[in-house]
């Protein structure tokens, strides 16, 4: 198997590695884990970028989608590229979290490439240059490239700043306190869990304001409410916060 194409279903997963665990530890199951798409991210303030994600990307144009870790880059950028591959085009993706897939900027061409986290390679000398070569080639090549990351102000070496900067920015704006509860109601609803009376003002006014964060304690809560046989109340709430 190639480096490429490990990544590459790295990425696809969509669940991670079964653990060893005993019936009584998992009394009832939670639901597989969400395939990213536009259809289950909230979108709050951020319909035209959606938008240009979901249906217009342009060939040969650069992308970069910068919002704070947890805001939903990834999500999105998985969403696009799947929309891509259903629509036939040549579509490729990238996360540079891990240092070990850096080497496939230069294996890695067609006619979208996504790459995800690229501010992971900023600060080291040799991960800089494989994306400024890479994104050299994919602009004579008139790659279509989609890039995310928290921004372009940590990368050292000044060519490549400029290039990024040459990249359409699409600025994830933060969730109101109303799209947060939509997200806590969507998610409660797809695992099929009852909120209690006021649990969700509840666990929105003392909860991360990161969604990603905040999905993540709902998943917690989830589990321990099926677990203990409960609904998603706020006793549930308050124990499980104090207990972190």
């Amino acid at each position: 198997m190639s480096a490429w194409k490990k990544a590459r279903d790295d990425v696809r997963s969509d669940s991670k590695p079964a653990t060893a665990m005993t019936t009584s530890q998992i009394p009832l199951a939670l639901k597989p884990p969400r395939r990213p798409g536009f259809d289950n991210f909230v979108v709050g303030p951020n319909t035209v970028l959606i938008e240009t994600l979901a249906s217009g990307l342009e060939p040969g144009q650069w992308y970069f989608l910068t919002g704070p870790a947890g805001s939903g880059r990834t999500h999105l950028l998985s969403a696009s590229f799947a929309g891509l591959i259903r629509a036939g085009r040549d579509a490729k993706f990238i996360t540079l979290t891990a240092a070990a897939h850096w080497p496939l900027l230069d294996q890695t061409d067609g006619e979208f490439v996504m790459v995800d986290d690229v501010d992971a390679v900023a600060g080291n000398l040799a991960g800089e240059r494989l994306l400024f070569n890479a994104l050299n080639r994919w602009r004579g090549a008139r790659t279509g490239v989609v890039m995310s990351g928290v921004g372009r102000s940590a990368f050292e070496l000044p060519d490549l700043a400029s290039r990024l900067g040459q990249a359409v920015r699409l600025t994830l704006k933060p969730l109101s306190e109303d799209d947060l509860r939509t997200l806590v109601q969507r998610l409660a609803a797809e695992h099929e869990v009852l909120m209690g009376r006021g649990a969700v003002d509840y666990l929105v006014s003392r909860g991360p304001r990161n969604p990603a964060d905040l999905a993540r304690l709902v998943e917690q809560l989830v589990l321990r409410a099926l677990s203990d046989r409960r609904t998603l109340s706020i006793p549930l709430i308050r124990e499980t916060l104090a207990a972190q």
